[in-house]
């Protein structure tokens, strides 16, 4: 069973500390049910549309990270087929100028929000993606209590930061071209949290440190929080990039639509491992930047796209 911790009003240091540990676990999410019921509409008319109709809406050098992805492109690290999965990603524009977009442009891919093959798709994914970003801060917030930071220090590193939604169309099993493909291979996520609520079917698992595989559910009005690799390396482990996947049940028959929020720091921030709490622990991991770690991820799970234009 996951922790249940509380954001709001005095934080459980403790407490966070231990889920950050596990690596997985609830959260009371402040984001309105009825945007999420919306979301799930437009996105499932959106999956339902013909193939050719959604390879319009992909976005060549955005590593994915905009627009659409068709079945058979995601393969992750270690695996041997790709993830039987389609996607679609969006987040928020920076203004022309912005330094962060001139310098990292294909970690800043302008959205798209296809009105023209989902009418009314734009204004509520927007609103979603913007509800979920505030969730996160303060979920930021209580992290930052819990493991001894400055006030304000993952605050910093999260301002304009690449902050993407995914939507992620797990078709039936029996539709799988490939003997032995699953929904999502084991992986960790290279983020400082995800935040993931409430999905249309079961499948989400994550490994326990004993080895097993636990089934993971959001309950109505709460998310489930995912450690990313960035969080575990800030932290100098103290924060865990828990190992998950996404697969079937025996004898389900369905698909599952899934809706995510990858919070990831501004690409120009340095990750320097933390002295965990005021101990003297050597770093576990050497420093490197935030879109170092991106590119570095990309590539493993065959993302990496040229990216004309970018600074160095």
């Amino acid at each position: 069973m996951l922790t249940d911790i509380e954001i709001t009003g005095s934080v459980d240091r403790q407490r966070v500390r231990s889920a950050l540990r596990e690596g997985f676990f609830l959260v009371r999410h402040t984001v309105p049910e009825s945007l999420l019921d919306d979301a799930y509409a437009l996105l499932t008319e959106f999956f339902e549309l013909p193939a050719d109709q959604k390879a319009q809406c992909v976005v060549p050098g955005s590593n994915g990270q905009s627009g659409y992805t068709p079945p058979g492109v995601e393969t992750a690290e270690k695996a041997t087929v790709p993830d039987w999965k389609e996607l679609f990603h969006w987040g928020a524009e920076l203004p022309a100028g912005h330094p962060l977009l001139t310098r990292y442009p294909a970690r800043y891919p302008p959205p798209l929000l296809p009105e023209q093959l989902v009418p009314g798709m734009a204004a509520p994914l927007k609103e979603l993606h913007a509800s979920m970003v505030q969730f996160q801060q303060q979920v930021m917030a209580a992290i930052t209590e819990a493991v001894g930071a400055r006030p304000g220090y993952f605050a910093e590193m999260l301002q304009d930061g690449p902050v993407v939604n995914r939507a992620s169309w797990y078709p039936p099993m029996d539709q799988a071209p490939s003997p032995g493909q699953v929904w999502a291979v084991e992986h960790q996520d290279f983020d400082l949290i995800t935040a993931l609520p409430r999905a249309t079917a079961g499948g989400l698992e994550v490994l326990r440190e004993n080895g097993e595989w636990m089934p993971v559910d959001a309950p109505d009005g709460y998310a489930v929080i995912n450690v990313g690799m960035v969080l575990d390396r800030l932290t100098n482990g103290l924060a865990r990039a828990a190992v998950h996947r996404v697969v079937a049940s025996t004898g389900q028959t369905g698909g599952r639509l899934s809706i995510v929020q990858f919070c990831h720091p501004a690409p120009w921030t340095v990750l320097t491992p933390l002295r965990p709490l005021g101990t003297d622990e050597v770093p576990r991991y050497p420093t490197l930047t935030a879109d170092d770690l991106f590119q570095r991820t990309m590539f493993r799970i065959n993302r990496l796209e040229a990216s004309a234009g970018e600074v160095r």
